[in-house]
């Protein structure tokens, strides 16, 4: 007789040993948790940015957004900045104040460990008139 739990054998069922690799993915639940930590991250690093760092190059930037980077212990902050200013340069500058920013994240999330930051810094798009 054989054994119908063996790995080897494969199954046509639906829901069964084979079909379970590529059907895990479509069922995965969003993962809220994540999405609140990256809005309020998000609010956080926009006031941050915009007064307590004290800096006129980080204070016109806008954020754009916050994901994980590829999970929730390290987010990627993307920022516009305005077309005449020098991308290189506001990166270094995001880079000089990652500790400030990263405690202002801290300070609005409820978790034992602060994300790691990391930034991206784009172009603000040219309004055509």
């Amino acid at each position: 007789m054989k054994n119908f739990h063996s790995p080897n054998r494969r199954r046509g069922a639906r829901g069964h040993s084979s079909d379970l690799q590529g059907h895990e993915e479509f069922h995965q639940k969003p993962d809220y948790k994540t999405a609140q930590l990256c809005k309020q991250a998000l609010r956080a690093l926009s006031q941050s940015l915009a007064g307590e760092c004290g800096d006129p190059t980080l204070q016109n930037l806008i954020v754009e957004s916050v994901r994980p980077a590829p999970d929730a212990s390290r987010l990627l902050l993307t920022v516009l900045a305005t077309p005449q200013s020098d991308l290189t340069y506001v990166f270094q500058r995001l880079e000089q104040v990652k500790g400030l920013l990263r405690a202002a994240v801290a300070s609005a999330i409820y978790r034992k460990k602060a994300p790691e930051l990391m930034f991206l810094v784009l172009p603000m798009p040219e309004v055509q008139p």
